[in-house]
This record gives structure tokens, C-alpha cells and sequence, in this order.
């Protein structure tokens, strides 16, 4: 009876493992959020590029869904309501830009992570012979890529 229970148990380990993706998500389930809640993606740019405006001085700026300032509520409200942890808003050469992580993850070193960004200032094309998700699912070689959604926002995914 122990032998079949210790059985049982390697069989039921081995499928709840090889059940664990390395990619949880796909990007398909990115894309789908951002045009699904576009439009409070446009406000959450409009919000955080305006403080940009009025603070030249700022460099970086993250705001949480736990931040207290009142003059992040508005960016706060909409980060909950697309169900977000946090944006973080960066100074690059100039222009304001932006980014709402979607789900990351990593281990020993490496991290591949999901991303919504605004005003990506050098993009990475997307090139599906490439960076199609069947095509690296199965390597742990280094990929970035910016896929141009619309009104300057891109799904950006990185791996390393």
C-alpha cells in the first residue's frame, strides 16, 4: 500500500509541475488588457505627463496603489481599476514616458517581464519570425521587444 501511494504521489508531483508554465501568460492576454481599457490607459498617460509638465525637474516617479498623496489620487483610482500595482513615470531625453508592469516574474538572476509602456522613446520593433511567442517559449536567450499598440502605447516584453 505505501508503494503505490509513494507511487501516486511522484505521478501527481510530476504533472503538477510540468503543468507550471514559464510563461504564465501570454501575450495575447496583454494586448486584449490594454484594448479592453484603453481609454483609462489614455487618462493614466494624461495624468502622470501632466504632473511631468508642471515638474520638469523630475526625473523618475513611481506612484503605487498604496500611495497616500492626494495629488496621485486620480492616477491611484485608475491604477486600481486596471487592476495594477503601480506606474512609473521616467524623464527620457526630454519626453515623458511611461510604465504599468503587467506581470513579472524571474528566478537566480533572470526576470522576463510584461509590460505596458507610453511614449516609448526608442522602441524595439517587433518581429514576429523572432519574438512570436511560440518562437522563444522554448529559449533562455535574452529578448526585448516593443509591439506599437495605438495612441503611442506598446506591449513590451523582456527576458533575460
Amino acid at each position: 500500500m505505501k508503494m503505490f501511494l509513494k507511487k501516486n504521489l511522484v505521478i501527481l508531483c510530476g504533472v503538477l509541475l510540468s503543468a507550471c508554465s514559464k510563461y504564465p501568460i501570454t501575450d495575447e492576454e496583454v494586448v486584449q488588457h490594454y484594448y479592453d481599457n484603453a481609454g483609462t490607459y489614455q487618462s493614466l498617460a494624461k495624468q502622470v505627463c501632466s504632473i511631468f509638465i508642471e515638474h520638469k525637474n523630475k526625473d523618475f516617479l513611481e506612484v503605487t496603489v498604496d500611495e497616500t498623496n492626494s495629488e496621485y489620487a486620480d492616477i491611484v483610482r485608475n491604477l486600481r481599476l486596471l487592476e495594477r500595482d503601480s506606474i512609473f513615470f521616467s524623464n527620457v531625453k526630454g519626453e515623458c514616458s511611461l510604465e504599468v508592469i503587467y506581470h513579472a516574474f524571474g528566478l537566480g538572476g533572470s526576470a522576463t517581464v510584461y509590460s505596458l509602456k507610453f511614449n516609448v522613446v526608442e522602441p524595439i520593433p517587433f518581429d514576429k519570425t523572432i519574438h512570436a511567442f511560440e518562437k522563444r517559449k522554448d529559449t533562455n536567450d535574452d529578448i526585448s521587444f516593443d509591439m506599437e499598440l495605438s495612441n503611442e502605447w506598446y506591449f513590451s516584453f523582456s527576458q533575460n
